[in-house]
């Protein structure tokens, strides 16, 4: 017999109770080791190498480590290096970690367009500082449009023995039942509701790149002591306790012991191909934090891996400087079919509401990482109706903002608990509130990767893509979205940004394209192995000593997190590095 939801609500609140059973975590974050710093300073910077790589994101940190031993490499990164203590813990700190031209080393690179914002990382270590770890692989039918040499990969299981790789350098392990986190259990719970109601999904716990077993306070696989994770909800600004597998903890280490040279607060402005086949690379810095200092440095090869944004940016700077390139440079952008949501003030406690580095409320013992499973509709036919929706969390220095501005875009709650449940947000962050019982969620779908990243007058990139809101994932996710926070009485809630209110613009987190995978020039910008094509010759030829390899050469939507797709193609391509 099928339970009831009341039922339902009760097994969810008393499975809690496994929490002592199961000898879960104590809730008292532990203080972050120190670290080996990475990086040299900058006076110890030779004027030529054989290898620069740019960027330390998944592409350029991986392409590091495989490719620094025998070869005199340097990783140039735009951003700071950042020790755990150093992450943001209030809004105030957030706020000043936004970059811009007063904060050039600021943590969140957040562009703002018409219809599309994009947020990433900038740091040592790139967005893996900032993002929810999700280390899962995408439909195999995703590829069925890429070049035909990563096609054939996929089918004869050698670019899964890439993902393989990649996840056991980044440790991935997934929040199990016995961990008894709320948030997971509302997810798991409204996903099988959505079942039993004639929908074609299913509940599946994420794999994520955290250390929540494996390393109590011991040196990982890489030498870098870490401590369990807290469980306190804080991943996407920054963890303060250095419990991520993040970069910087594993791929960067490595490369730093195969003799990786790196170097931080070096932005690379654009690419000049020289007579002679080497590359002089346009830097610049800022000694004093602000001032730029243009500078250079040669190499016999570049991997460019500054990521969609980042990487588009520098070759479209460098093709207005005289680079013969592919007319395709800055198309196939795709938001990844991002779109964040709320499921807002339900009758269930979600216990979303992370707490850092701080003591957390009583009754939120745990938060849990910011993402743990996701509601899979990848069943659906064809590939463009497939989707994922997944939990989230706010972070701490967050909370009091998101509590308060709420209440403005969900409207009047006529239900005397659920009114009371707002009031009491209103009046002070507690977990009985209306937040406290709301579920975060980030859908991931297909879109047409429609998007266009241009220069501005500055020379900056920005997206443009009129229509994105009209593309057809975004419905279908709202549409879904809705009915699973109605299981419990919850009330859809667009973020911010969507809401026509605030601009009617969608924000990814995960951009992809701008210089697409191709067979030959006249379809994209880089080959099978990231090679770019080169404009001179036309066809297949290439630039054989520059490369992306990054998520811009993706050439359309993942439809996953993409950090293990990005990731496994870096592998594959150090592996055909010449």
């Amino acid at each position: 017999m099928s339970e009831t939801l009341e039922q339902q609500r009760r097994q969810l609140i008393g499975a809690l109770g496994a929490i002592a059973a199961a000898g879960s975590l104590s809730s008292t974050a532990v203080a972050a080791p120190k670290r080996q710093v990475l990086a040299k300073s900058l006076s110890q910077m030779s004027s030529s190498y054989d290898v620069v790589v740019i960027g330390s994101g998944y592409g350029g940190a991986v392409m590091a480590a495989r490719l620094a031993p025998g070869r005199r490499l340097a990783v140039l990164e735009r951003g700071r290096e950042w020790p755990p203590s150093d992450f943001p813990s209030t809004m105030l700190d957030v706020l000043g970690q936004f970059r811009s031209g007063l904060i050039p080393f600021g943590l969140f690179d957040y562009r703002l367009g018409q219809t599309m914002d994009v947020l990433v990382g900038s740091g040592l270590g790139g967005t893996s500082l900032i993002n929810a770890n999700v280390v899962a692989p995408a439909d195999r039918d995703t590829f069925n449009t890429w070049p035909s040499k990563i096609r054939q990969d996929v089918a004869n299981g050698v670019f899964a023995g890439y993902e393989a790789r990649v996840k056991q350098m980044l440790a991935a392990d997934q929040i199990i039942e016995t961990d008894a986190l709320r948030k997971h259990w509302f997810h798991r719970s409204t996903t099988l509701a959505r079942t039993r109601q004639g929908v074609t999904t299913t509940s599946v716990p994420m794999p994520i790149a955290v250390n929540l077993r494996k390393y109590n306070n011991m040196p990982n696989a890489q030498g870098v002591k870490q401590p369990l994770c807290s469980r306190c909800g804080d991943c996407v600004t920054g963890c303060r306790t250095g419990a991520k597998n993040t970069l910087d903890v594993n791929y960067l280490p490595l490369a730093r012991a195969g003799g990786a040279e790196i170097f931080t607060r070096v932005e690379v402005d654009w690419l000049e191909h020289l007579p002679d086949g080497r590359w002089r690379i346009h830097t610049i810095t800022r000694p004093d934090g602000i001032t730029p200092v243009h500078g250079e440095v040669m190499a016999g090869s570049v991997v460019l891996a500054a990521g969609s944004i980042g990487s588009t940016q520098i070759l479209l700077r460098s093709q207005a400087q005289g680079l013969a390139m592919s007319s395709t440079l800055g198309t196939r952008f795709s938001g990844n079919g991002d779109l964040i949501a709320l499921g807002y003030n339900t009758s269930v406690q979600t216990n979303v509401m992370g707490f850092g580095t701080g003591t957390p409320l009583p009754g939120e013992a745990q938060v849990g990482p910011t993402i743990t499973i996701a509601a899979d509709y990848r069943a659906q036919q064809p590939l463009s109706q497939r989707y994922l929706i997944e939990d989230a969390a706010v972070p701490k220095a967050l909370v009091d903002a998101v509590r308060l501005a709420l209440p403005l875009s969900a409207g009047i709650f006529i239900d005397f608990p659920a009114a009371q449940r707002v009031t009491r947000d209103l009046l002070y962050s507690r977990t009985d509130g209306a937040l406290n019982h709301s579920m975060v969620y980030l859908g991931i779908g297909h879109d047409s990767a429609g998007g266009r990243i241009e220069l501005d007058p500055f020379g900056n990139a920005k997206v443009v893509w009129p229509n994105v809101m009209n593309e057809p994932f975004v419905a279908r996710l709202k549409a879904e979205m809705e009915r699973h926070a109605l299981v419990f009485g919850g009330r859809y809630v667009d973020y911010p940004r969507t809401s026509p209110i605030f601009g009617g613009a969608l924000t990814t987190v995960h951009p992809l394209g701008g210089c697409p995978m191709a067979e030959q020039i006249d379809k994209g910008v880089v080959n099978a192995d990231g090679q770019v094509f080169d404009g001179r010759a036309g066809g297949s030829a290439v630039y054989p000593n520059l490369r992306v390899v990054d998520g811009s050469i993706a050439p359309a939507s993942i439809g996953v997190n993409p950090l293990l797709t990005i990731a496994a193609l870096a592998e594959r391509a150090a592996e055909h590095f010449a």
